[in-house]
């Protein structure tokens, strides 16, 4: 079945039109197999352990595990995910087998996840119906414009802007599960699970991952060390949950709960103050201010930027719960700007268009995603375009990537400087 997946694979990529792509899926719906492969590669809680460059390493084990078919390795891969050598050696002799250069590109694609035909998860939902593939929504947040929001004197309630890991947590009967924003689950956090115990079930807890801050460590620093932790498998000690909103789970599921946030707030902060001691790792988002005096805002922004953190957050307090991006919140926060030499352009993981540029940055390679859809299209087409040029990058704070080198959090591409040839940082 291999060489008949790739034929597949291979017309769809080839297909440009989004309408052209959905006739293709269904053309092929009934295919076995297909949509299993689908299912894995699209599913966000689908984990494999597995990269391409780690499928490449040379492992040379004594024991392995025989695997006949692609399916064989898929349920392989989810069961042990760990990326071991054993894994990996394992994977390794199964694409050995296969027969064409072809059909040992396409598994590795499907085994880790990459396999750039240009559709997504809400292409499979529209053609093979809704909830095909589980998609996790939040709601997010817009960036404060002063000549934007809040110009009708409406109330709002400034809160602070955690620096952390976002979890959608559902409080059950049965336990609690907490959520990451592509709807994987957080394991391990017992001693939070146990706090939820104490909580009210049937309800939504939104809030923040972070750190238990005992070194007195910047924003940016307890970003790093947070991550460190959640990343590690077994158990994680020493997170605090920090809450900024509750919604009952039935209103969640439906996506709107049109309680305003100043009603919501306040009977978080009365359930949490009733049901858990004052230095619980579960505590509510400090708030700053309640009021419609927007002037009081760059104040109290200069003053968490002067303490380290990451900024603020502005909830209009008669704004509803709704499962998107909404203008109820509004994010405040700093801004850096450079102008980085573009060295390379890397394919969309769907494949057919950008994805994203790669820029020098003090010596360091680091990957820029955030492009406008036309930059997308136009720099797959002809890389001339911007690699080799200066390009204008906002970002939020330089950081550090997992091999101790420098890198750039959150940055995004605001133009191309075709009016200068040289290097600058903020």
């Amino acid at each position: 079945m291999m060489k008949k997946y790739v034929e597949i694979f291979k017309e769809i990529k080839n297909e440009s039109s989004r309408k052209g792509k959905e006739e293709l899926l269904r053309k092929y719906e009934n295919v076995e197999g297909l949509k299993e492969i689908f299912k894995f590669v699209y599913d966000p809680l689908v984990k494999t352990g597995l990269a391409k460059k780690k499928i490449e390493k040379e492992v040379c084990l004594p024991t392995y595990t025989q695997l006949e078919t692609i399916f064989d390795a898929m349920a392989y891969v989810i069961l042990y995910n760990t990326g071991s050598d054993q894994i990996i050696q394992s994977i390794q002799i199964f694409l050995k087998q296969l027969k064409t250069e072809e059909e040992r590109e396409l598994a590795k694609s499907i085994l880790t996840k990459d396999l750039p035909i240009g559709i997504s998860s809400t292409t499979l939902n529209k053609v093979y119906g809704k909830g095909f593939i589980s998609k996790h929504k939040v709601m997010k947040g817009q960036k404060y414009n002063p000549e934007k929001h809040l110009t009708k004197g409406e109330e709002f309630i400034v809160s602070l802007k955690v620096d952390g890991f976002r979890s959608t947590t559902k409080n059950l009967e049965e336990g609690s599960e907490f959520i990451t924003t592509t709807g994987a689950k957080y394991e391990g956090l017992i001693e939070l699970e146990e706090l939820m115990k104490k909580l009210p079930t049937g309800f939504v807890y939104e809030g923040e991952l972070v750190n238990v801050n005992r070194d007195n460590l910047s924003s940016s620093d307890l970003f790093r060390a947070t991550q460190s932790r959640l990343k590690k498998h077994g158990i994680k000690k020493d997170v605090r949950f920090l809450l900024f909103d509750m919604i009952p789970i039935d209103d969640y599921e439906k996506g709107v709960f049109d309680v305003p946030y100043k009603t919501r707030r306040s009977f978080l902060e009365e359930t949490i103050k009733k049901s858990l001691p004052a230095d619980s790792l579960i505590s509510v988002v400090p708030k700053f201010y309640v009021g419609n005096d927007k002037d009081v805002i760059d104040d109290l922004f200069l003053e968490a930027i002067g303490r380290g953190e990451e900024g603020l957050i502005i909830h209009l307090s008669d704004g509803i719960f709704e499962l998107k991006k909404s203008p109820s919140i509004l994010k405040v926060k700093p801004e850096e700007e450079a102008d980085l030499r573009c060295l390379d352009v890397v394919e969309d993981i769907r494949g057919g268009k950008c994805g994203s540029i790669i820029v020098d940055y003090k010596g360091h390679r680091v990957a820029v995603a955030g492009l406008k859809e036309k930059w997308k299209v136009d720099f797959w087409k002809d890389p001339s375009l911007v690699v080799g040029k200066i390009v204008e990058i906002k970002y939020f704070q330089e950081s550090k990537n997992e091999h101790g080198g420098l890198s750039l959090r959150q940055p995004s591409l605001n133009r191309i400087r075709d009016d200068k040839d040289e290097v600058s940082y903020s």
